[in-house]
């Protein structure tokens, strides 16, 4: 199926339309899955470090500044934007005040972006994984400018005084260099990022100086337009040339963009909604037909961002800058590594790892995005765990949120041990897991780990909250957030450890671990008054203590692991029930009395549901817990309606490098892993009549409901089955589909019970079995093993481009199939 068509890469790229506070901050520009390059605009945003247009991209600026090759996708703080050009009719250096344009002359899909300046240059750009493409056509051919500004980016607008340079070779076809990515979000270091840039048309006149070079073109009346193609390295120019003579050879840009296209098209078909299938879709009433495409497009764009990282960083010939920390200046000189330095064992054979990963916001992708990757991309995955593996054994324990070779801490919590341990039991299995063992015990128990200068939990406070059992105010700003991130990770931690195929030798620090991932009752006060989390000083008497970027009401759903207890605590499944429907702004299950966005989106200091921030993103599902899975079914397609769309604003929040678009392909599919480290996931409410989901062991999981839920609002579970046996429990074991097969659903438009008998409860406890379906099974709940569906194993890795070929589409039972390299294309289907 051509589901790249089901796109649209402008979601996201403004302030949410439903409170919050804060934009996607997503870029258009062109990339490919995962790919080290983005090519595309940097509009002025906020003017600030963070906020609007971070992932230098603002949808209300009018003008552009410049265009880059790096962008971060949807982060909160500004990053990026290394290797700054722009073209021009003039040779004046970049303006911070950009040239003009209307978004009527813009347009982007999966790898292409282009805009038409009001000065009447057009700028198309692609890319492949470690190069971009772009083509200018110019108005005029005598005023053929191009600036390449290598001090510049997408926080120093103006430039930099860090050392940078560009030289133009001696034949005057191409220029290389050395640009700067700044430091990301309160980091330390900036970084180096090299280029090599050659282009297609001969020079009329050129003048470098030292971090900038003025190109101007002799062009022809016939033909205004120049190609111009660079590779990005983090190593040296020699080695973005190497990448760029390695993945783009030719002079084609159509022939780079048609494939770019083609390996989007075989991504996206890793989930194939039946709804997309033209014979399906003619199905839909007519005046349902347009609401159905609106449907569709939000989810592939949503499925599109989950691919946006994290991101490569290793070259063609497996170097990358090193994580290790040297002194020096702002802009320190590393050693080079290699994916090759790196040998490990994966059940009991040698192994090893192809591709260094950068781009991880784990505080973000911990919850939602890690778990999906490693599900339908358990390859990719694998290399990703592995990279935060090297990049401990470089710099001395797992980092916490990586922008290339740099490590800063945004966020507090030490936040890499729920990636690894989420992604491992998803499906990530090929790396080297006795060095992960070793960073993740060194996480939970050694107070001095750190990675270079970051202390993996924060400064002092893994050994306060060894000592106490969890932060006091004295010890962090937001003590009693940060004490429920430190119980996720002792969870994670301890939930990993026991997942290893020899974890006996582990015993004694699992079991200390799941004791400590109860430490949020250290901080519930349950006095009649209160029943909530608060801070304590270092004596233990209650104190003043924030949360980080959300509030009480919020954070308290914020550890899933241990819904049951903490439902307990607070009086009981009722009880549990009436505080989530004070949340939710619930009032009926009557369509009039829906809750509005923005009462679903009310912002970091709202008592309200908080969508667009991650610690809110599994509460929906503690329903299933509280023994109501019918309200958990009422309100997430109400979320996703309310708070997503696809305007500019249709975000709730910052993307962060796929989490909320992660959430929203969750949802869509009824599934959701609310305890990052468990085997297993919350069901709810299938939105689409038919799914197939290609696991990334090549099985196929087909997920079908008798209706269409979010097109007819069908929200309601009355039945549902496992094969053909009828499962009914809200949890749902990876074990009972690691073979594929399939779920379905029969669906109504009343409330049902099902799923809601005491007995269905889901497991819950930090040492709980999250094999079982039900805390209890009772002999009335049939679980079966889905049978195993012989289907061939999809490949799906990043390709290269150099030869033009035709798109493919993949027709629905065929498994994705992604051209692997230079020349090669999918089996015709």
């Amino acid at each position: 199926m051509a589901l790249t068509q089901f796109v649209n890469a402008f979601v996201g790229t403004t302030d949410t339309e439903t409170g919050g506070g804060h934009s996607g901050n997503l870029n258009p520009g062109a990339q490919t899955p995962f790919g080290m390059v983005s090519f595309g605009p940097d509009t002025k945003g906020s003017g600030q470090g963070w906020g609007k247009g971070s992932g230098g991209y603002y949808y209300d600026d009018k003008s552009i500044q410049f265009f880059s090759m790096t962008h971060l996708n949807g982060p909160g703080c500004r990053g990026q934007g290394a290797v700054a050009m722009l073209p021009k009719d003039s040779g004046s250096a970049i303006s911070t005040s950009g040239i003009s344009y209307n978004h009527a002359n813009e347009k982007a899909e999966p790898g292409y972006y282009q805009v038409k300046f009001d000065n009447g240059i057009n700028s198309e750009f692609t890319a492949t994984t470690r190069t971009g493409m772009t083509r200018f056509t110019f108005a005029d051919k005598d005023k053929a400018f191009l600036i390449i500004d290598s001090s510049r980016n997408n926080t120093s607008k103006d430039g930099g005084s860090s050392p940078v340079t560009v030289k133009l070779a001696d034949d005057k076809k191409s220029v290389s260099g050395q640009a700067i990515a700044p430091a990301f979000c309160g980091g330390t270091w900036k970084q180096p990022v090299y280029f090599h840039a050659a282009f297609d048309k001969p020079l009329r006149t050129s003048s470098v100086d030292n971090d900038a070079a003025t190109l101007q073109f002799d062009l022809a009346d016939a033909d205004k337009s120049v190609q111009v193609k660079i590779g990005i390295s983090s190593v040296s120019a020699a080695n973005a040339k190497l990448n760029l003579e390695t993945e783009n050879a030719g002079w084609s840009f159509d022939a780079v963009k048609e494939r770019s296209l083609d390996i989007w098209n075989q991504r996206l078909n890793t989930i194939q909604l039946d709804l997309a299938r033209p014979e399906e879709f003619k199905k839909v009433p007519q005046d349902k037909q347009a609401d159905a495409t609106n449907k569709l497009t939000q989810f592939y764009t949503a499925l599109y961002r989950v691919y946006s990282g994290p991101t490569v960083f290793s070259d063609v010939n497996g170097e990358y800058r090193s994580m290790k920390q040297v002194s020096g200046g702002d802009l320190p000189v590393r050693a080079t590594e290699n994916v090759a330095n790196y040998k490990f064992k994966v059940d009991g054979k040698d192994a090893g790892y192809k591709t260094h990963y950068s781009g991880l916001s784990m505080w973000d992708s911990y919850r939602s995005q890690a778990q999906l990757l490693a599900w339908i991309a358990p390859d990719e995955a694998s290399d990703m765990m592995q990279s935060l593996v090297a990049d401990a054994q470089q710099c001395g324990a797992f980092p916490h949120w990586v922008d290339g070779s740099e490590d800063t801490t945004p966020m507090e919590g030490d936040h890499a041990p729920n990636v690894v341990a989420g992604s491992y039991v998803f499906g990530a299995k090929n790396f080297d897991l006795e060095n992960a063992r070793k960073f993740m015990k060194r996480s939970a128990f050694d107070a001095d780990s750190k990675c270079n200068d970051k202390s993996s939990a924060g400064s002092g406070r893994l050994a306060a909250y060894l000592a106490k059992n969890y932060l006091s105010a004295r010890n962090s700003d937001h003590a009693s957030s940060n004490t429920i991130e430190m119980i996720t990770t002792d969870q994670s931690i301890g939930s990993f450890l026991a997942g290893l195929p020899s974890a006996g030798g582990d015993q004694a620090d699992i079991t200390t671990l799941f004791n400590r991932a109860s430490n949020w009752k250290n901080i519930f006060d349950d006095s009649a008054d209160q029943m909530r989390l608060r801070a304590k000083d270092d004596e233990g008497n209650w104190a003043s203590g924030e949360f980080h970027e959300s509030t009480e009401e919020n954070y308290i759903w914020a550890f899933g692991h241990d819904w049951t207890a903490l439902i307990d605590k607070l009086g009981g499944k009722q009880k549990g029930i009436e505080r989530l429907n004070t949340l939710f702004s619930y009032k009926s299950f009557s369509l009039a009395d829906e809750p509005s966005g923005i009462d679903l989106n009310g912002g970091e200091g709202s008592s309200g549901y908080y969508i667009g921030n991650e610690p809110a993103f599994q509460t929906p599902w503690a329903y299933n817990w509280a023994g109501s899975p019918k309200h958990a079914q009422y309100i997430i397609p109400v979320i996703m309606r309310k708070n997503f769309s696809l305007k500019p604003g249709g975000l709730p929040g910052n993307d962060d490098m796929g989490a909320t678009s992660g959430w929203y392909v969750w949802s869509a599919l009824g599934l959701y892993p609310v305890i990052p480290s468990a085997p297993g996931m919350a069901v709810s409410t299938p939105q689409f009549s038919g799914a197939t989901v290609w696991l990334g062991n090549g099985k196929k999981l087909r997920i079908e409901t008798d209706k269409q839920a979010m097109l007819d609002d069908m929200r309601y579970i009355s039945e549902m089955k496992l094969g053909d046996a009828e499962y009914k429990g809200t949890w749902l074991p990876l074990d009972k589909i690691r073979h594929g097969g399939k779920l379905s659903f029969k669906l109504s438009d009343k409330p049902t019970e099902w799923g809601s008998a005491p007995e269905l409860t889901p497991p819950s406890g930090p040492a709980a079995d999250y094999s079982k379906s039900t805390a209890k099974e009772a002999s009335s709940v049939q679980i079966i093993d889905a049978p195993i569906v012989p289907d061939v194993k999809p490949e799906v890795k990043t390709g290269t481009t150099e030869a033009k070929l035709e798109p493919v589409e993949v027709k629905p039972d065929v498994p994705p199939c992604v051209p692997k390299g230079k020349g090669d294309r999918c089996p015709p289907v």
